[in-house]
């Protein structure tokens, strides 16, 4: 069974999976000349967003992780 601190660790993970994710395909979809909606354009804006906010959070607390058991050797 996890504890919490490995339950939160795994919630946190595929949050970052499920935003980056997103991050991915509103730029694949603008790379390859997606629709020209400008309401599909601003929603994409809007969700990129959100998840880009995410995304460097998780990255900095795997790093204070990494550096935490680096630390304890």
């Amino acid at each position: 069974m996890m504890n919490n601190s490995e339950n939160s660790q795994a919630k946190s993970t595929g949050l970052y999976a499920k935003h980056y994710g997103i991050l991915q395909a509103i730029a694949e979809r603008l790379r390859s000349g997606g629709s020209a909606d400008v309401d599909l354009l601003l929603e994409d804006t809007r969700r990129a967003m959100e998840s880009y906010e995410i995304c460097p959070d998780r990255l900095h607390a795997v790093q204070a992780e990494l550096n935490a058991q680096i630390n304890r050797s």
